[in-house]
């Protein structure tokens, strides 16, 4: 038979698992809380030439619109077109952990924002639009293993967005080491 301080101690963990449990859901729904608001309230920089963002210089490389029958013979129905975007970053310090939780959106200036398609099925547009060529990876891929210094990285997201949105629409780039701010690049197109 237990004794009464086995018993004793027995109900005190007992009674404590809940307010354990409590403060555990607390203490995340906090963090969770944090880092929502570090990635929804961005403090957006333009772009300018020889600017370093997240250790590097950033550019736009290339920009492709797909889907109104004049990059390719591929037409989309309605207004949607796939936009493919490519960005070029050279390491000007050691990058380390400073691309970790990379986030790459397009914005208009209304503050509408798309968010690229998985990687999945960039992959497979990829390999549809030219087949033989390499893909090139996304944002959480590269940041998993950046450059090194002064060595170059391509980024390419694809989005579908819609037609009258194009000619307003800049490139969003974050990163968890530099949120709240966010470089913003303008794509330009017509």
């Amino acid at each position: 038979m237990a004794s009464r301080r086995e018993r004793r101690l027995w109900w005190i963990s007992l009674v404590s698992l809940p307010v354990l449990l409590a403060g555990d859901y607390a203490i995340n729904a906090w963090r969770d809380a944090t880092e929502y608001m570090l990635r929804s309230e961005l403090r957006v920089h333009q772009v300018t030439d020889g600017q370093t963002f997240a250790k590097a210089t950033w550019a736009l490389n290339q920009t492709r619109v797909i889907g109104d029958g004049r990059d390719t013979k591929i037409t989309f129905p309605g207004q949607m077109r796939l936009l493919v975007v490519r960005l070029s970053a050279k390491a000007e310090e050691e990058i380390g952990d400073s691309w970790t939780q990379c986030q790459f959106a397009l914005e208009d200036p209304t503050g509408r924002r798309w968010l690229p398609l998985d990687f999945i099925l960039s992959g497979d547009i990829s390999r549809d639009l030219d087949p033989k060529a390499t893909p090139v990876d996304g944002c959480g891929a590269v940041s998993r293993q950046p450059p090194a210094k002064g060595a170059s990285a391509l980024i390419e997201e694809k989005f579908i967005v819609p037609a009258e949105a194009i000619p307003t629409l800049s490139a969003q780039l974050s990163f968890r080491s530099t949120r709240p701010d966010a470089l913003s690049i303008p794509l330009g197109l017509k």
